[in-house]
């Protein structure tokens, strides 16, 4: 059998048995062939043949224990891959496909050993995960001075580890972001501080914040917490030293107008001497002291200046007569060091009241102001030059009282409320001028009103004297031409023209103007006859307050 029958007989599985029955035949007939040649008796060929036969027996079971071992492999490779699908997907929490009972065993193996490559390269990248969750984690930590939770990095995390470690560098990186900014202010607010108060880094920490290293601070609860207390304790200390600074700085500035110092002195100090610092405050008091010293050399000038402060401020806080007799050695006249030093504590409690509350203060002299204006135009009211509206003298006028209107009673209503919060702070009543804020509102308008009574029944007596000159000397009050637009003329209709000369008109009667000389005749205010514009009636009431009655 040449090598192409040998092709064409492996082509398939019957075939190929075919053709290994038909070469064995074939080899057997030459075998036979050849020992009848040599001469070999038949009994000697039967022997040969069963050599023949023990040879092929021994390599075909050979063969097929071999074939039967590699299927056992399999088989046990099977059950192992089956094995380790099971324990890898136990382990990361999923599932594997068992392969059809119709698959043979060679296909089972393969596509179990698939499944164990799989799940073997998930494993890979969930240790992966793992090692770089604790890295992170390790890292937020570490910089927030944390200790992390534990994460093995040689063993799968399962989704609820992951989960947690996920949630828990969120709120790391959350907490990381939000103290990084929390301490970018207050470090900047620190180095003002700094600036302001005169003072270097004396720590470690300290020195992260002046040179700017704000990455190699640890965010610890410690660190944030004292970071918070170091910049309260600044700012207390900026607030002390500015009210020290104030207060060091109106006492010399006092002692300077008292003792009358040189312009020039006094602002060469002034630029040596700024800031808030420590060593500022200890030089002031210095020159507080040297001043001082200086003071009691001059006690009767000092007693004078002082008492013309004192007269100031009681005038800015609104005291009256019996308020300033309160203060005995004001009017003492035993000149001494003991006088001049109640007269200085008593200047230091009223600079200090005012200073704490100024705006009170300053208020109610902007109220005042307001009424006062708003007296000025209640009286003018019943003038009647008012209308002679030259330059919308009069359109200026009504807006400002809409405005007085409108602003008076909220400033009163905010005077009531700081007032409210200085008796609360002193334990005393407020007065203005001795009196209490409401009795005072109530006596202004009080007056307002008899004051228009009075210029009321003034214009009434004015009126009744012209009448009655009129009735003893027979005039006739001048009447007060219309008033007109300025620049227009009034053209008087010929027909009502007064003529002039010798003779009359036929079948007219003289008149009295025309029978007796004109003159000129003082006329009151009162009598003058009323514009034809009418205006806006007027309430005369006072600008609503929304003041509240004080108990």
């Amino acid at each position: 059998m040449n090598s192409v029958e040998l092709d064409e007989g492996f082509k398939s599985l019957p075939g190929a048995r075919d053709t290994c029955s038909s070469l064995l035949t074939q080899w057997l007939d030459d075998l036979q062939e050849l020992w009848g040649e040599v001469g070999i008796p038949p009994e000697q060929q039967i022997t040969r043949i069963k050599v023949v036969y023990e040879n092929l027996s021994e390599l075909m079971k050979a063969m097929v224990d071999e074939e039967k071992s590699r299927r056992d492999g399999y088989i046990e490779n099977i059950a192992k891959c089956r094995a380790e699908c099971m324990r890898l997907a136990k382990e990361l929490e999923t599932t594997f496909e068992e392969p059809p009972e119709e698959f043979t065993v060679l296909k089972k193996e393969k596509t179990l050993r698939n499944q164990v490559k799989q799940l073997i390269k998930e494993r890979q990248l969930r240790l992966r995960e793992a090692i770089n969750l604790r890295t992170q984690e390790g890292e937020l930590c570490a910089r927030l001075g944390r200790i992390p939770e534990y994460i093995q990095s040689d063993t799968v995390l399962t989704k609820n580890q992951v989960k947690e470690a996920n949630t828990r560098i969120g709120f790391l990186t959350a907490e990381k972001n939000k103290r990084e900014i929390k301490l970018a202010i207050a470090a900047k607010d620190i180095l003002e501080l700094w600036t302001e108060l005169n003072i270097r880094a004396r720590n470690e920490r300290e020195e992260h914040i002046e040179t700017g290293n704000l990455d190699s601070f640890q965010l610890s609860n410690e660190n944030m917490q004292w970071l918070e207390q170091m910049k309260q304790s600044l700012t207390m200390t900026l607030e002390e030293n500015k009210k020290l600074q104030k207060s060091l700085m109106t006492k010399i500035q006092s002692l300077w107008t008292r003792m009358e110092l040189a312009e020039e002195d006094q602002k060469k100090f002034l630029e040596q001497h700024t800031g808030f610092s420590d060593q500022l405050i200890v030089k002031l008091k210095e020159e507080v002291r040297r001043l001082e010293e200086l003071k009691l050399q001059n006690l009767e000038r000092f007693i004078k200046l002082t008492r013309e402060e004192i007269e100031k401020y009681w005038e800015l806080m609104f005291y009256s007569e019996e308020d300033k007799r309160l203060f005995t050695p004001y009017f003492s006249e035993s000149i001494g060091e003991n006088l001049l030093s109640e007269h200085e504590k008593k200047l230091e409690c009223l600079v200090q009241e005012y200073n704490n509350y100024e705006n009170l203060y300053m208020t109610i002299k902007s109220r005042n102001k307001m009424w006062e204006k708003w007296e000025e135009m209640e009286c003018k009211e019943s003038d009647p030059n008012r209308f002679d509206n030259r330059g919308g003298k009069l359109l200026k006028e009504e807006k400002e009282r809409k405005k007085i209107s409108r602003d008076l009673p909220k400033c009163e209503e905010a005077i009531v409320k700081e007032i409210s919060t200085w008796e609360n702070d002193t334990g005393r009543i407020f007065t203005v001028y001795g009196h209490k804020f409401s009795d005072y509102l109530n006596q202004q308008k009080e007056e307002l009103q008899s004051r228009k009574d009075q210029m009321k029944e003034n214009k009434q007596r004015a009126k009744e004297e012209a009448m009655q000159n009129e009735l003893t000397y027979g005039s006739t009050p001048a009447k007060t031409p219309k008033r007109r637009i300025a620049g227009t003329t009034i053209l008087t209709p010929a027909n009502k023209r007064v003529k002039t000369g010798t003779g009359n008109t036929p079948n007219t009667t003289p008149t009295r103007a025309a029978r007796t000389p004109r003159t000129r005749q003082f006329v009151h205010s009162s009598l003058v006859t009323k514009s034809p514009i009418r205006t806006p009636a007027r309430e005369k009431n006072f600008p609503r307050s929304t003041t509240p009655p004080e108990n």
